[in-house]
């Protein structure tokens, strides 16, 4: 039979779309993805470690791996491996720890030698895309890498310098995919809007890249992962204003609302400017849901400065808040920094903050009731009796709603109900693609 792997990833969209990349490239060899209640042989950790919290939880899943499945070969990746790997390597139970660089070629790796190349027996597999795994919304990691040096952050560290992928290697894979059942192509990397940085380009090369994607017949949805403010330049935003192929959803992380705290994070704009570049973003694209990233409690962070980010947080109305309480991150600036917010007071304004993008959230969610939603059907299943459907609007809300065979079609409902921070739907009012 052939060998089972499993992997967990935790962290980033860009750690999912490498995970995404590293199961279809062990799936064109042969490999088969367990299914739940399998026993694996092989299980693939992808790991974080943006934070202290996320070390942890890198640190917990890989050993959960290893007390769940002591028969399989335990391989971890991601930046965790890259930041640490002697701590890593001591986890009594792991096997292989594979660099970020190598993540595009695992199958190479697994195959070349060591404990796991005798299970896999992939060494000299060829790769094929006729068996890549089906997925209606694929990750296609465009660059990697990031030369901000933001204080708080080690991803310089453990991704390297800005390196983009050719275009024609990009459409290539993308049409593989869209082959394989992709019908929405989700733009990911370090620094999407850095996409060609690294060769002397800039963000006409971004645009080039959309409209070459687009091009590729049945790409019905092109999204953005996460892109910095600076980089939604007017031509961008034309652009994107004019094709409505590209999903009204943009994630800007923001980090914070104060210009004394984001100098102090070593981030690349200011308020102003940031303010500036969402308000043309809602301009140009009627109906843009906005998601970014805030941390609290920065070393620095007065009462003053923190009332600033809340302020700013109420007059953009983000469709969704990932709030984050600092949390010092060795081997970079930040760490040396006097922490001198307080954790209850760190835990206080999280918490402020948090209640506020709920309840901006529940607003959010509220609008998209009794009218018609566009969905893309990522997954159907049976529950109790009943197929169940559920997929994501353009402006990237989860909907559930009753059908059956509708996997891979876009249909439009109508929204009946909020539940589970997503939009319980009515009957299909029509399919609108197959």
């Amino acid at each position: 039979m052939s060998p089972k792997v499993a992997f967990s990833t935790l962290g980033c969209r860009l750690n999912q779309a490498e995970s995404d990349s590293m199961a279809e490239d062990l799936a064109g060899r042969g490999l088969v993805a367990a299914s739940h209640g399998d026993e694996p042989d092989v299980v693939v950790i992808n790991t974080c470690t943006v934070t202290r919290e996320a070390t942890k939880a890198s640190r917990m899943a890989i050993r959960r791996a290893i007390k769940n499945h002591p028969d399989a070969k335990v391989v971890v990746t991601g930046c965790y491996a890259v930041s640490d790997p002697d701590e890593v390597a001591a986890i009594d139970g792991v096997d292989v720890i594979v660099d970020n660089n190598d993540k595009e070629k695992l199958a190479e790796v697994l195959g070349a030698g060591g404990p796991v190349a005798p299970l896999l027996q992939i060494g000299g597999l060829s790769r094929s895309t006729e068996r890549l795994p089906y997925r209606v919304r694929s990750n296609l990691k465009v660059q990697t890498g990031c030369d901000e040096w933001c204080s708080f952050c080690i991803i310089p560290t453990t991704r390297g310098p800005l390196r983009s992928f050719e275009e024609a290697d990009l459409v290539a894979e993308t049409k593989a995919r869209v082959v394989a059942g992709a019908r929405e192509i989700v733009l990911t990397g370090v620094h999407l809007g850095k996409y060609t940085y690294d060769t002397g380009g800039d963000e006409s090369r971004l645009i080039a890249l959309f409209e070459s994607l687009l091009a590729i017949p049945d790409v019905w949805r092109l999204r953005l992962s996460s892109i910095l403010s600076q980089h939604l330049t007017d031509d961008v935003l034309a652009f994107m204003g004019a094709e409505p192929r590209i999903c009204r959803h943009l994630h800007v992380p923001l980090q914070s609302g104060d210009d004394g705290i984001l100098k102090a994070m070593n981030r690349p704009y200011d308020v102003a400017g940031y303010r500036d570049a969402v308000i043309r973003a809602q301009q140009a694209l009627p109906g843009l849901a906005l998601a970014t990233d805030i941390i609290v409690g920065f070393p620095g962070e007065s009462d003053e400065a923190f009332e600033e980010t809340m302020a700013l947080v109420d007059e953009i109305r983000f469709s969704k808040l990932h709030v984050f309480r600092f949390s010092a991150r060795h081997d970079t600036a930040a760490a040396n920094m006097p922490d001198d917010v307080h954790p209850q007071l760190k835990k206080e304004r999280s918490k402020r903050l948090i209640d506020l993008g709920n309840t901006i959230r529940a607003e959010f969610l509220n609008s998209h009731l009794g009218r018609p939603l566009e969905v893309l059907v990522e997954d159907e299943r049976e529950v109790d009796g009943i197929s169940v459907c559920s997929g994501q609007t353009d402006d990237y809300v989860r909907c559930w709603f009753e059908g059956e065979g509708l996997l891979g079609t876009m249909v439009e409902i109508e929204g009946d109900e909020v539940r589970a921070d997503g939009i319980r739907g009515g009957r299909v009012l029509t399919t609108i693609r197959r």
